[in-house]
């Protein structure tokens, strides 16, 4: 990857978000989606396979098997 390519415009991210907004209203509005299937979708997780991963320790404590 060449430098430029790595360089964050923080407007043209603005301009992306509200475009997303834009598509997410407009997705509910027409009853595409419910809020609770866009709260999903737009989740910080939505996109981790989290069924492939499995806690074992937290803090670094073991955590056991009940």
């Amino acid at each position: 990857m060449r430098p430029s390519e790595l360089h964050f415009d923080p407007i043209e991210r603005a301009r992306e978000k509200e475009a997303s907004r834009d598509r997410d209203a407009a997705r509910l509005e027409s009853g595409e989606v419910s809020r609770f299937d866009l709260q999903r979708e737009n989740s910080i997780g939505s996109h981790l396979p989290l069924s492939r991963y499995q806690i074992v320790a937290i803090g670094g404590r073991s955590v056991g098997r009940g």
